[in-house]
């Protein structure tokens, strides 16, 4: 049997500035051992590019002004955000990234070799690789074996504050080229139960889940815990705040209720918009109790992460975010350290959590009330996968079985 080739096309890679997609920068990796591995990303991955991946680096621009554009919300009156959107809805099909899309599958399919036997995954959010790797699949069909992978929904997306289209019948539009897209893929994946349910019921694909995850073998030092008793606990937060879908208010105004002071708590943000959390913690009266600051490295994340008193992990509350489940559950299941999760009493990420050991989670001001007494007593309990069911290793495995050359036609092991 020829050598199997993973080519893996994401736009953020990850540098040492910027986290990027652990998704595949970790399950790449692992992949090595089974075949050789390529990855076409924008940011060129720079010193985070794991030994023995191939990364092709196509570059599209000035990659730290793309994040920008997503970052922090809109500015000016309500008129003006709204044109703004309709603005970006009808002119960026399917996103922003589409003419990287179209330049990286061109250089994946210069790498493709009669000798060996290609799989392909496109990967989202960046949703135009998928739209165009589909063009390149219909133009040269038995070439290789796509895996369509989703970290969030596309066009059905139904969480609060993720919706792509403004007016929302522009949404019928990118339906029509999702379900083609579904049509032409060998083979879905999803982050999670939730999601693969709601595309198996929109596209009538069968998607298979797999998990973000955590390295098993974590080639980190974890550094020591450091805060003495008597010190504030310290609650920290290191990702992006997202309005209508993650907010840390409920434990704001725990606190309040509570009469917590700064000799008390203190709570600390790593993230994209200061403003809107000074404002949630304003409303609360706790606005003393609040540090913000700007984004830090992978690796300061980690230290941060290891030495906070408790980790806090925010989803959406509504039961149309329920499918959401953020990767930070899995990244924090090494830190050794609490955590805090706000998600919907209902959710995926709330039977995650649970499974893996936490007792706190907060849906409620009475639950996030009882998890901060938990917190300031010492009796809130780590979030820790005994059974390494959500570990990359784990993930990879599932992942292999899935795309084994035995599950497929003859005409899609190797390139005629």
């Amino acid at each position: 049997m020829p050598e199997t080739h993973f080519h893996v096309l994401v736009y953020y890679y990850g540098t040492s500035s910027m986290t990027g997609t652990r998704r595949w920068r970790e399950m790449s990796a692992l992949l090595l051992p089974s075949g050789k591995v390529t990855v076409y990303c924008a940011d060129g991955a720079g010193n985070l590019s794991p030994a023995g991946v191939g990364v092709v680096h196509v570059p599209d621009g000035d990659v730290s002004q793309q994040t920008r554009i997503f970052a922090g919300r809109a500015k000016g009156p309500k008129w003006i955000q709204y044109l703004r959107k309709v603005a970006s809805s009808c002119l960026f099909w399917p996103d922003r990234q589409a003419g990287w899309a179209k330049k990286a599958v061109a250089r994946m399919g210069e790498g493709i070799q009669a000798r060996e036997r290609h799989v392909v995954v496109t990967c989202g959010p960046i949703f135009s690789v998928h739209s165009e790797m589909r063009k390149w699949v219909n133009s040269h069909p038995g070439k290789v074996l796509w895996v369509m992978d989703f970290r969030d929904l596309w066009s059905n997306e139904i969480a609060p504050g993720a919706q792509r289209r403004t007016p929302k019948f522009l949404e019928w539009f990118e339906r029509r080229m999702e379900q083609k897209c579904h049509d032409a893929a060998d083979m879905v994946t999803v982050i999670g139960e939730g999601l693969a349910k709601l595309e198996k019921r929109d596209f009538g694909s069968s998607p298979i889940v797999i998990y973000n995850g955590y390295l098993a073998v974590n080639p980190r030092v974890r550094p020591e815990y450091l805060f003495k008793d008597g010190d504030p606990k310290r609650i920290r937060y290191l990702g992006t705040i997202i309005p209508g879908l993650r907010s840390p208010a409920l434990l704001f105004e725990a606190a309040s209720k509570l009469g917590l002071g700064e000799d008390k708590l203190l709570f600390e943000f790593w993230c994209n918009d200061h403003s809107l959390v000074m404002a949630e913690a304003g409303q609360h009266g706790v606005g003393k109790l609040v540090r913000c600051h700007n984004g830090v490295s992978s690796d300061e994340a980690w230290n941060l992460s290891c030495t906070a008193d408790a980790n806090l992990i925010l989803n959406g509350l509504g039961q149309d975010a329920n499918q959401v489940v953020t990767g930070k559950v899995f990244e924090l299941m090494q830190s050794g350290r609490p955590a805090i999760p706000i998600t919907g009493k209902e959710s995926e990420l709330r039977q995650i959590a649970a499974n893996c050991g936490t007792r706190h989670i907060v849906w409620d001001l009475d639950t996030a009330c009882q998890a901060l007494e938990a917190l300031i007593a010492g009796r809130l309990s780590t979030l820790e996968d005994s059974e390494g069911l959500y570990s990359w290793e784990n993930t990879v495995t599932k992942f292999l079985e899935t795309t084994d050359a035995s599950h497929w036609p003859a005409s899609k092991t190797h390139c005629p």
